[in-house]
């Protein structure tokens, strides 16, 4: 276990998230009760897994503490392809194994994939030319740490006894959207872990791969976290769409 956070964890909370998103479906004949059991008890282990890894050391490791910019990494990240194999080979297998679970959406093909994680980052540093890394790396983490405060908050909810029952439909709904969320978030987590270990780390791989991996990987985070919400320097403020 690496940083107190196990890759092998991470997985087992996604693929328990998607099984209890297929269990808590308004189409399953499972007791209210049990779906919301089901229900918190899959918030509280997202929001333990995501408590542990945005606190690691790993992930702390991946700021840029200097003045370089997402938009000094533009001119490298086509080239930096050919070095993204540990991400397609993760993305392939994780594919592979949805197939086999009901519940688990498709992730498509892991070379369109990465394309799209590089086009967006590539759009973010050309709109917000003084887009510092270091500030990218902090938005990525505030995003986290809200939807892991969101997610832990509803894990607390399920221990109130809501005697309405809409008000217990509005909170298994609410919960089933952040852990939809979650999901996503840990499959990037999961890209993220995959670009930073010892096989991909490797010491004749040149410096700028790894500065231009991370940047990309961060981008990534941060945009799985809050899909709907732009990626900005914090002068730019919000944009949703």
């Amino acid at each position: 276990m690496a940083d107190g956070v196990d890759p092998g964890l991470v997985e087992a909370v996604r693929w328990r998230i998607y099984d209890v998103l297929t269990q808590t479906s308004d189409e399953s004949p499972l007791p209210e009760a049990d779906k919301d059991k089901l229900l918190a008890l899959a918030c509280g282990a997202a929001c333990d897994v995501l408590s542990r890894w945005v606190g690691s050391p790993g992930w702390k490791a991946m700021c840029d503490s200097g003045t370089a910019t997402v938009a000094d990494v533009i001119p490298d990240l086509k080239r930096v392809r050919p070095f993204l194999d540990p991400l397609k080979e993760t993305l392939s297998r994780i594919e592979a194994e949805g197939r086999c679970r009901p519940g688990v959406p498709d992730i498509g093909d892991a070379t369109k994939q990465i394309d799209r994680a590089i086009a967006a980052t590539e759009y973010t540093g050309r709109r917000y030319r003084r887009f510092s890394q270091g500030q990218l790396f902090d938005l990525a983490t505030r995003r986290v740490k809200q939807l892991q405060e969101n997610v832990c908050h509803i894990a607390g909810e399920f221990k109130r006894n809501f005697e309405d029952q809409q008000e217990r439909e509005k909170r298994r709904k609410k919960a089933r959207s952040v852990l939809g969320t979650v999901a996503t978030v840990l499959l990037s987590v999961s890209l993220t872990m995959a670009g930073t270990n010892p096989t991909a780390v490797r010491q004749d791989i040149p410096q700028w791969v790894h500065d231009v991996s991370n940047v990309l990987l961060v981008h990534h985070v941060a945009q799985t976290a809050q899909p709907n919400v732009r990626i900005a320097p914090p002068h730019a403020g919000p944009h949703v769409g």
